[in-house]
């Protein structure tokens, strides 16, 4: 599974700035809620290209402006590097006040104490959160039940199709709602009328998001309250062997081709022409269509089972780490963040749909394009309320490396599926949810 495929990285470009390695941190006790006026200085980090940083540099301006004696320090990095950057700041204690998290790697830093409760801020009214939805927010809880991160960009992934290939070939689209019998049946018309040299689609077997769809819309859950695997071996067998037979018969990209493809979406499959579809993070679409402007991309949120829809949400979202010494105008940075319209108007939605649900219908009402189909797809994911999962420590070192590797000795025959699951849960299960 691409790094890039995943959802948020797709966005992601080169180094910009290196992080710092000392954060707004301290010995000090932190403050109460009850601190009162922001001022002073406070460090940021965060992820992203060139673009985004503007967008941030905007923000942090339009903060200080609003709290006259602040300052605002921030430090972007590159989202493969970000996380090994912060492992040092944490184990230093020298996180950065505001330090931004996503919902796979968050319970890595609250199973072990080091990012703040912000439940309180939220009810002295420091941190105002009304407008994001509860199963949006929730996602920001730990395994305790404690509010860790404050979201504020939501993604997910889904499956990107090539209109023109579509078109072309005869082959009518997904409808929305459609099921996971209906989408091997149109994997098999579409394999039909292919030519050679195009795949209906990547081989799924191997990506995680498609996973925890098929789990979730089927009434499993992800992981149970001790954070080990909730699902039976019986539903991974069932979705490695759909995926192996979906191999087997032509309709998907070679095990050579997907190890093969590059991460960046400029060059996919989908976008190059060379699959029909495939998974990628739902909020690629834009930098997908400006790649391709004639392949008339457009994507389909994951099938739907018995229990309906099952596309998981990643959220991005700010925390504050114990160490921090300037809690009141982290806060007051964080609730800029989340309820100034100006601040909305400057990010765009750069990381994921916007939390805010105010915000989101005003970016709705005057979008366009693949920024419009991305909103209005996060809008429909979260009217089917999708049951919320907590991603518990260790998902991406483990879960989602294992998931990767396992399949991959499926794929390539060095496994039979059954030895591949138990190899799977053993490995999983030693490591998740042990911080």
């Amino acid at each position: 599974m691409k790094l890039t495929k995943n959802a948020f990285p797709a966005v992601v470009a080169s180094v910009t700035a290196a992080l710092l390695l000392a954060g707004c941190s301290s010995s000090a006790p932190a403050p109460s809620a009850s601190a009162g006026k922001p001022s002073g200085s406070i460090q940021l980090s965060y992820w992203g290209s060139s673009t985004r940083v503007a967008k941030y540099t905007k923000i942090d301006q339009l903060f200080e402006e609003k709290f006259p004696g602040t300052t605002v320090q921030a430090s972007a990095g590159d989202f493969a590097t970000y996380f090994d950057k912060l492992n040092v700041q944490a184990a230093s204690k020298s996180l950065p006040c505001v330090t931004t998290l996503q919902t796979r790697q968050l319970n890595d830093y609250t199973t072990n104490g080091t990012m703040k409760d912000l439940d309180p801020l939220v009810k002295s009214g420091q941190i105002d959160v009304s407008d994001i939805p509860k199963s949006v927010l929730d996602t920001g809880r730990g395994p305790d039940g404690k509010l860790y991160m404050i979201p504020f960009g939501v993604a997910w992934n889904a499956d990107t199709i090539n209109g023109a290939i579509a078109k072309k070939y005869d082959i009518p689209l997904l409808k929305q709602g459609y099921t996971w019998d209906d989408y091997g049946a149109w994997l098999k018309d579409a394999a039909s009328k292919l030519p050679d040299g195009i795949k209906a689609t990547d081989d799924q077997g191997q990506d995680e998001p498609t996973f925890s769809a098929y789990v979730i819309s089927n009434g499993h859950d992800m992981f149970n309250d001790k954070g080990k695997i909730g699902f039976s071996k019986s539903v991974l067998q069932q979705y490695w062997e759909m995926w192996q037979k979906y191999s087997k018969a032509g309709y998907t990209t070679t095990p050579q081709q997907n190890a093969e493809e590059p991460a960046q979406l400029e060059q996919f499959d989908v976008t190059l022409g060379k699959v029909l579809s495939e998974q990628t993070a739902g909020n690629a679409l834009p930098g997908i269509m400006a790649a391709a402007p004639t392949a008339d991309v457009t994507t389909m949120a994951f099938p739907t089972g018995k229990s309906g829809l099952g596309n998981m949400f990643f959220v991005s979202g700010y925390s504050i780490p114990v160490s921090c010494s300037n809690v009141t105008t982290a806060a007051a940075y964080i609730d800029f963040w989340t309820n100034n319209d100006d601040a909305s108007n400057a990010f765009a939605s750069d990381n994921g749909a916007v939390a805010n649900s105010r915000q989101l219908k005003d970016q709705i009402a005057t979008a366009t394009g693949g920024v419009k189909t991305v909103l209005e797809q996060y809008q429909y994911i979260l009217g089917e309320k999708v049951p919320a999962q907590t991603i518990p420590s260790g998902y991406n070192a483990v879960f989602e490396q294992s998931f990767l590797r396992n399949y991959q000795d499926i794929a390539f025959g060095r496994k039979t599926v059954k030895q591949a699951v138990d190899a799977f849960f053993s490995e999983a299960n030693a490591s998740l949810g042990t911080k």
